[in-house]
């Protein structure tokens, strides 16, 4: 469900179960302020009306029992300035009659609803509103007029994507045969070099020491380079798919929210 559906409906939810406009409204804009990605992806998931329901039967009854603390305190309040002004100017009353008969109070709700209207997105188009019919002509037909352009970049985006997983991939099982081919023929030289300076130290114990000691430096380079193709393969590579992953959804994301937003303002055409 989008987002904008689902704050209206829940809106509309607590307003019938009793909940003034303004606080449903104020509320359901609060709640809106508080959302991570996690509840995103929730809201997204909600097919059934009744999902609301719930949801708004537990606010309206956290929303109703703060209403009776709230209430008393303003009706102690209203009658203290209006008892010294009532006995005390009669002269006045009929000025005062005149300018309330003249100047009738302007009803407060209009201008919040229209205020609201333009401020809050969730009072955008909704599927349960009628579309005009020219604007959802306009869409389609511009849809399908223009699917050889968005078609052609949604397939660049995905081969793309395809090709950079198929080439991390194949990087991983480079890097794991890469590092058992140096580790085998590294140790395999180290160890000729180790073996043979060793017999070397009966008869020419300085070129046995040599032997010996070039035999452990190539050990040494062989675990180093080893060591450097095990975080690259192992743990880089892996990440980086990762984050191509979520980059993907990213985007994803993105091009249904925009394709949600065109359709959403041709409908109101």
């Amino acid at each position: 469900m989008e987002l904008n559906i689902f704050m209206r409906n829940l809106q509309t939810a607590l307003i019938r179960r009793g909940i003034p406009d303004e606080t449903a409204l104020k509320h359901v804009t609060n709640l809106r302020r508080t959302f991570t990605v996690e509840d995103l992806e929730e809201i997204d998931a909600i097919q059934s009306p009744e999902e609301i329901d719930q949801l708004a039967d537990s606010i309206a009854s956290i929303l109703k029992k703060r209403q009776p603390a709230a209430e008393p305190k303003k009706t102690e309040t209203v009658p203290a300035p209006r008892q010294p002004a009532a006995p005390v100017r009669r002269e006045e009353t009929t000025f005062n009659d005149d300018l309330d008969d003249s100047f009738p109070e302007p009803a407060p709700a209009k201008k919040p609803k229209n205020r609201q209207k333009e401020a809050d997105p969730y009072f955008e188009y909704s599927s349960e509103a009628e579309p005009s019919t020219r604007g959802m002509l306009i869409f389609w037909i511009g849809l399908l007029l223009t699917s050889p352009i968005w078609l052609g970049l949604l397939a660049v985006m995905f081969v793309a994507f395809i090709a950079l997983f198929v080439a991390l991939s194949a990087l991983i099982v480079v890097g794991v045969a890469a590092i058992i081919a140096i580790v085998a023929v590294g140790a395999g030289i180290a160890l000729v070099g180790i073996v043979f300076g060793i017999t070397q130290l009966f008869t020419f114990p300085a070129g046995g020491l040599y032997e010996i000691g070039l035999g452990v430096m190539i050990a040494g380079a062989v675990l180093f380079v080893a060591v450097l193709l095990y975080n690259f393969s192992i743990r880089l590579l892996p990440w980086l798919i990762t984050q191509l992953g979520v980059f993907l959804k990213f985007l994803c994301r993105k091009l249904k929210e925009l394709f949600l937003h065109i359709r959403r303002e041709c409908y109101k055409l």
